[in-house]
Protein backbone atom coordinates (compact mmCIF):
# COMPACT_ATOMS: atom_id res chain seq x y z
CA UNK A 1 0.00 0.00 0.00
CA UNK A 2 1.40 3.38 -1.02
CA UNK A 3 1.83 6.07 1.57
CA UNK A 4 0.29 9.51 1.04
CA UNK A 5 3.69 10.92 0.00
CA UNK A 6 4.22 8.06 -2.48
CA UNK A 7 0.79 8.67 -3.98
CA UNK A 8 1.59 12.37 -4.33
CA UNK A 9 4.90 11.60 -6.05
CA UNK A 10 3.21 9.11 -8.39
CA UNK A 11 0.51 11.58 -9.40
CA UNK A 12 3.15 14.24 -10.00
CA UNK A 13 5.08 11.94 -12.34
CA UNK A 14 1.95 10.97 -14.25
CA UNK A 15 0.75 14.58 -14.41
CA UNK A 16 3.92 16.40 -15.41
CA UNK A 17 6.45 13.79 -16.53
CA UNK A 18 7.61 13.47 -20.13
CA UNK A 19 6.29 10.65 -22.31
CA UNK A 20 9.17 8.30 -21.52
CA UNK A 21 8.75 8.80 -17.77
CA UNK A 22 4.99 8.28 -17.93
CA UNK A 23 5.45 5.07 -19.94
CA UNK A 24 8.00 3.78 -17.42
CA UNK A 25 5.72 4.55 -14.46
CA UNK A 26 2.77 3.01 -16.27
CA UNK A 27 4.77 -0.17 -16.84
CA UNK A 28 5.59 -0.38 -13.13
CA UNK A 29 1.95 0.10 -12.21
CA UNK A 30 0.91 -2.66 -14.59
CA UNK A 31 3.40 -4.98 -12.89
CA UNK A 32 1.42 -4.48 -9.69
CA UNK A 33 -1.34 -6.48 -11.32
CA UNK A 34 -4.71 -7.33 -9.85
CA UNK A 35 -3.44 -7.27 -6.26
CA UNK A 36 -2.85 -3.51 -6.48
CA UNK A 37 -6.05 -2.80 -8.42
CA UNK A 38 -8.20 -1.67 -5.42
CA UNK A 39 -5.46 0.80 -4.49
CA UNK A 40 -5.35 2.23 -8.02
CA UNK A 41 -9.14 2.53 -8.18
CA UNK A 42 -9.24 4.36 -4.84
CA UNK A 43 -6.55 6.77 -6.04
CA UNK A 44 -8.54 7.50 -9.22
CA UNK A 45 -11.26 9.18 -7.17
CA UNK A 46 -8.88 11.87 -5.94
CA UNK A 47 -7.00 12.88 -9.12
CA UNK A 48 -7.75 14.41 -12.51
CA UNK A 49 -6.11 15.48 -15.75
CA UNK A 50 -3.45 13.40 -17.54
CA UNK A 51 -2.69 11.43 -14.37
CA UNK A 52 -6.27 10.22 -14.14
CA UNK A 53 -6.31 9.30 -17.84
CA UNK A 54 -3.11 7.24 -17.53
CA UNK A 55 -4.18 5.52 -14.32
CA UNK A 56 -7.58 4.76 -15.82
CA UNK A 57 -5.83 3.05 -18.74
CA UNK A 58 -3.75 1.02 -16.26
CA UNK A 59 -6.91 -0.08 -14.41
CA UNK A 60 -8.62 -1.07 -17.67
CA UNK A 61 -5.61 -3.12 -18.83
CA UNK A 62 -5.32 -4.97 -15.53
CA UNK A 63 -9.07 -5.69 -15.44
CA UNK A 64 -9.00 -6.83 -19.08
CA UNK A 65 -6.13 -9.21 -18.37
CA UNK A 66 -7.93 -10.74 -15.40
CA UNK A 67 -11.19 -10.96 -17.32
CA UNK A 68 -9.40 -12.67 -20.22
CA UNK A 69 -8.09 -15.31 -17.83
CA UNK A 70 -11.45 -15.75 -16.12
CA UNK A 71 -13.23 -16.24 -19.44
CA UNK A 72 -10.62 -18.62 -20.80
CA UNK A 73 -10.86 -20.76 -17.66
CA UNK A 74 -14.65 -20.54 -17.70
CA UNK A 75 -14.84 -21.64 -21.33
CA UNK A 76 -12.56 -24.58 -20.65
CA UNK A 77 -14.82 -25.95 -17.88
CA UNK A 78 -18.23 -24.87 -19.23
CA UNK A 79 -20.78 -27.62 -18.62
CA UNK A 80 -23.87 -26.20 -16.89
CA UNK A 81 -26.40 -23.45 -17.49
CA UNK A 82 -25.32 -21.74 -14.26
CA UNK A 83 -21.73 -21.63 -15.54
CA UNK A 84 -22.96 -20.17 -18.82
CA UNK A 85 -24.75 -17.42 -16.90
CA UNK A 86 -21.59 -16.61 -14.97
CA UNK A 87 -19.59 -16.46 -18.21
CA UNK A 88 -22.07 -13.98 -19.63
CA UNK A 89 -21.28 -11.58 -16.77
CA UNK A 90 -17.57 -12.05 -17.45
CA UNK A 91 -18.10 -11.23 -21.12
CA UNK A 92 -19.90 -8.03 -20.19
CA UNK A 93 -16.82 -7.05 -18.22
CA UNK A 94 -14.77 -7.04 -21.45
CA UNK A 95 -17.01 -4.22 -22.69
CA UNK A 96 -17.56 -2.46 -19.39
CA UNK A 97 -14.63 -2.73 -16.95
CA UNK A 98 -15.82 -3.06 -13.38
CA UNK A 99 -19.16 -4.55 -14.47
CA UNK A 100 -20.94 -6.48 -11.72
CA UNK A 101 -23.35 -9.27 -12.57
CA UNK A 102 -25.05 -9.22 -9.17
CA UNK A 103 -27.83 -6.73 -10.05
CA UNK A 104 -28.70 -8.72 -13.17
CA UNK A 105 -28.70 -12.00 -11.27
CA UNK A 106 -31.12 -10.44 -8.81
CA UNK A 107 -33.26 -9.21 -11.68
CA UNK A 108 -33.47 -12.75 -13.05
CA UNK A 109 -34.37 -13.94 -9.56
CA UNK A 110 -37.13 -11.33 -9.40
CA UNK A 111 -38.46 -12.20 -12.83
CA UNK A 112 -38.55 -15.86 -11.86
CA UNK A 113 -40.45 -15.03 -8.68
CA UNK A 114 -42.99 -13.02 -10.67
CA UNK A 115 -43.42 -15.79 -13.25
CA UNK A 116 -43.76 -18.34 -10.46
CA UNK A 117 -46.71 -16.41 -9.05
CA UNK A 118 -48.49 -16.70 -12.40
CA UNK A 119 -48.12 -20.49 -12.62
CA UNK A 120 -50.96 -22.36 -11.00
CA UNK A 121 -50.38 -25.71 -9.23
CA UNK A 122 -50.61 -28.56 -11.71
CA UNK A 123 -50.11 -26.26 -14.70
CA UNK A 124 -49.42 -27.96 -18.02
CA UNK A 125 -46.25 -27.29 -19.99
CA UNK A 126 -48.17 -25.11 -22.42
CA UNK A 127 -49.57 -23.08 -19.53
CA UNK A 128 -46.06 -22.64 -18.16
CA UNK A 129 -44.88 -21.41 -21.56
CA UNK A 130 -47.81 -19.01 -21.68
CA UNK A 131 -46.89 -17.66 -18.23
CA UNK A 132 -43.26 -17.17 -19.24
CA UNK A 133 -44.30 -15.34 -22.40
CA UNK A 134 -46.96 -13.30 -20.64
CA UNK A 135 -44.46 -11.97 -18.12
CA UNK A 136 -41.21 -11.73 -20.12
CA UNK A 137 -42.68 -10.52 -23.41
CA UNK A 138 -45.95 -8.82 -22.56
CA UNK A 139 -45.03 -7.31 -19.17
CA UNK A 140 -41.27 -6.85 -19.46
CA UNK A 141 -41.23 -6.18 -23.21
CA UNK A 142 -38.55 -8.67 -24.22
CA UNK A 143 -38.49 -8.89 -28.01
CA UNK A 144 -36.17 -9.26 -30.99
CA UNK A 145 -34.13 -6.27 -32.12
CA UNK A 146 -34.95 -6.45 -35.82
CA UNK A 147 -34.25 -2.73 -36.28
CA UNK A 148 -30.57 -2.99 -35.27
CA UNK A 149 -29.90 -6.72 -35.38
CA UNK A 150 -26.11 -6.50 -35.63
CA UNK A 151 -25.55 -4.17 -32.69
CA UNK A 152 -23.07 -6.02 -30.40
CA UNK A 153 -25.13 -5.32 -27.29
CA UNK A 154 -27.78 -7.75 -28.63
CA UNK A 155 -25.33 -10.59 -27.96
CA UNK A 156 -24.58 -9.58 -24.35
CA UNK A 157 -26.97 -11.02 -21.78
CA UNK A 158 -27.10 -8.04 -19.38
CA UNK A 159 -27.80 -5.52 -22.13
CA UNK A 160 -30.42 -7.74 -23.73
CA UNK A 161 -32.07 -7.66 -20.30
CA UNK A 162 -31.57 -3.93 -19.84
CA UNK A 163 -32.72 -2.81 -23.30
CA UNK A 164 -35.37 -5.55 -23.45
CA UNK A 165 -34.27 -6.77 -26.88
CA UNK A 166 -31.56 -8.88 -28.40
CA UNK A 167 -30.72 -11.81 -30.63
CA UNK A 168 -32.79 -15.01 -30.76
CA UNK A 169 -30.19 -16.86 -28.67
CA UNK A 170 -29.81 -14.21 -25.95
CA UNK A 171 -33.58 -13.88 -25.57
CA UNK A 172 -33.93 -17.67 -25.42
CA UNK A 173 -31.18 -17.75 -22.80
CA UNK A 174 -33.16 -15.34 -20.62
CA UNK A 175 -36.17 -17.69 -20.78
CA UNK A 176 -33.87 -20.61 -19.91
CA UNK A 177 -32.33 -18.82 -16.92
CA UNK A 178 -35.71 -17.75 -15.57
CA UNK A 179 -36.95 -21.31 -16.12
CA UNK A 180 -33.90 -22.73 -14.36
CA UNK A 181 -34.75 -20.74 -11.24
CA UNK A 182 -38.23 -22.29 -11.28
CA UNK A 183 -37.08 -25.83 -12.13
CA UNK A 184 -38.76 -25.41 -15.54
CA UNK A 185 -36.31 -27.00 -18.02
CA UNK A 186 -36.55 -24.65 -21.01
CA UNK A 187 -34.12 -25.82 -23.71
CA UNK A 188 -32.39 -24.02 -26.56
CA UNK A 189 -32.85 -25.34 -30.10
CA UNK A 190 -30.47 -24.32 -32.88
CA UNK A 191 -32.81 -23.98 -35.85
CA UNK A 192 -31.43 -23.08 -39.30
CA UNK A 193 -30.67 -19.36 -39.23
CA UNK A 194 -32.62 -18.94 -36.02
CA UNK A 195 -32.73 -20.03 -32.38
CA UNK A 196 -35.81 -21.30 -30.55
CA UNK A 197 -36.88 -22.34 -27.06
CA UNK A 198 -38.54 -25.62 -26.14
CA UNK A 199 -40.35 -26.94 -23.10
CA UNK A 200 -41.53 -30.57 -23.09
CA UNK A 201 -41.81 -30.68 -26.87
CA UNK A 202 -43.45 -27.24 -27.21
CA UNK A 203 -41.37 -25.03 -29.51
CA UNK A 204 -41.70 -21.27 -29.07
CA UNK A 205 -39.90 -18.23 -30.38
CA UNK A 206 -38.69 -15.61 -27.85
CA UNK A 207 -37.40 -13.40 -30.68
CA UNK A 208 -40.91 -13.06 -32.08
CA UNK A 209 -42.82 -12.45 -28.88
CA UNK A 210 -42.69 -16.03 -27.60
CA UNK A 211 -45.04 -17.30 -30.29
CA UNK A 212 -45.65 -21.07 -30.12
CA UNK A 213 -44.78 -22.83 -33.39
CA UNK A 214 -47.19 -25.19 -35.08
CA UNK A 215 -46.03 -28.57 -36.41
CA UNK A 216 -46.41 -27.22 -39.96
CA UNK A 217 -44.18 -24.22 -39.16
CA UNK A 218 -41.51 -26.47 -37.72
CA UNK A 219 -41.66 -28.73 -40.78
CA UNK A 220 -41.10 -25.69 -42.97
CA UNK A 221 -38.06 -24.69 -40.90
CA UNK A 222 -36.69 -28.23 -40.90
CA UNK A 223 -37.08 -28.47 -44.68
CA UNK A 224 -34.17 -26.04 -45.01
CA UNK A 225 -31.69 -28.79 -44.11
CA UNK A 226 -31.07 -32.15 -45.79
CA UNK A 227 -33.28 -35.02 -44.61
CA UNK A 228 -30.36 -36.93 -43.09
CA UNK A 229 -29.56 -34.00 -40.78
CA UNK A 230 -33.06 -33.31 -39.49
CA UNK A 231 -32.83 -35.75 -36.60
CA UNK A 232 -30.12 -33.52 -35.09
CA UNK A 233 -32.22 -30.35 -35.29
CA UNK A 234 -34.33 -31.15 -32.25
CA UNK A 235 -31.43 -31.96 -29.97
CA UNK A 236 -31.20 -29.45 -27.15
CA UNK A 237 -28.08 -27.30 -27.28
CA UNK A 238 -25.55 -27.79 -24.53
CA UNK A 239 -24.26 -24.69 -22.69
CA UNK A 240 -20.99 -25.11 -24.61
CA UNK A 241 -22.81 -25.12 -27.94
CA UNK A 242 -24.83 -22.08 -26.92
CA UNK A 243 -21.71 -20.15 -25.97
CA UNK A 244 -20.11 -21.08 -29.28
CA UNK A 245 -23.15 -19.75 -31.13
CA UNK A 246 -23.23 -16.56 -29.03
CA UNK A 247 -19.57 -15.96 -29.91
CA UNK A 248 -20.20 -16.55 -33.61
CA UNK A 249 -23.06 -14.04 -33.48
CA UNK A 250 -20.89 -11.56 -31.62
CA UNK A 251 -18.07 -12.01 -34.12
CA UNK A 252 -20.49 -11.30 -36.97
CA UNK A 253 -21.60 -8.12 -35.20
CA UNK A 254 -18.01 -6.89 -34.94
CA UNK A 255 -17.22 -7.84 -38.54
CA UNK A 256 -20.25 -5.82 -39.70
CA UNK A 257 -18.90 -2.84 -37.75
CA UNK A 258 -15.28 -3.31 -38.95
CA UNK A 259 -14.23 -3.58 -35.31
CA UNK A 260 -10.99 -5.54 -35.70
CA UNK A 261 -9.89 -5.29 -32.06
CA UNK A 262 -13.06 -6.84 -30.68
CA UNK A 263 -13.22 -9.42 -33.46
CA UNK A 264 -9.75 -10.63 -32.49
CA UNK A 265 -10.86 -10.89 -28.87
CA UNK A 266 -13.79 -13.10 -29.91
CA UNK A 267 -11.49 -15.17 -32.14
CA UNK A 268 -9.34 -15.87 -29.08
CA UNK A 269 -12.34 -17.18 -27.15
CA UNK A 270 -13.46 -19.31 -30.09
CA UNK A 271 -10.00 -20.82 -30.21
CA UNK A 272 -10.23 -21.68 -26.51
CA UNK A 273 -13.54 -23.45 -27.12
CA UNK A 274 -12.06 -25.53 -29.90
CA UNK A 275 -9.18 -26.92 -27.82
Amino acid sequence: MMTASQQKALVSLLQDGDAATVDMVKGKLLEGGHERLPEYIELLDSIGGPAQKTLTDVVRQIEASKTLGDISRGLAKLRTLSQLEELCWDFARTEQPGFKGGPYERQLDHWAMEVGQLIMPGATSREKVNCLVRYLHEEQGLDGNSGDYYHPRNAYLPWAMEFRNGLPITLTLIYMLVGMRLSIPVEGIAAPGHFLARLDGILFDPYHGGRILTDAEWEMIASEVPQRQRAHLLRACTPLQMMHRILINLRNCYVKRNDTEHRRMVDHYLAVLQR
